[in-house]
């Protein structure tokens, strides 16, 4: 009998950062205590909103 194994991927962690008024987002490396909604910092393209983490995603490496 043949067991096929399914070959390890390495994946990748990112952070999607976006702003609340202006919507520009910045994708960046993962980084430990990182959360969907979290309030990272004021956004420095509108100066009015604030930034939020949006999306937390794993890339494949291939």
């Amino acid at each position: 009998m043949i067991f096929l194994r399914k070959k390890q991927e390495i994946i990748n962690p990112y952070t999607v950062e976006q702003c609340t008024s202006c919507n520009t987002s910045k994708k960046r490396k993962f980084a430990d205590g990182d959360y969907v909604f979290k309030m990272v910092a004021k956004c420095t393209s509108c100066n009015n909103g604030q930034v939020i983490i949006s999306k937390i995603y794993g890339e494949v490496v291939k």
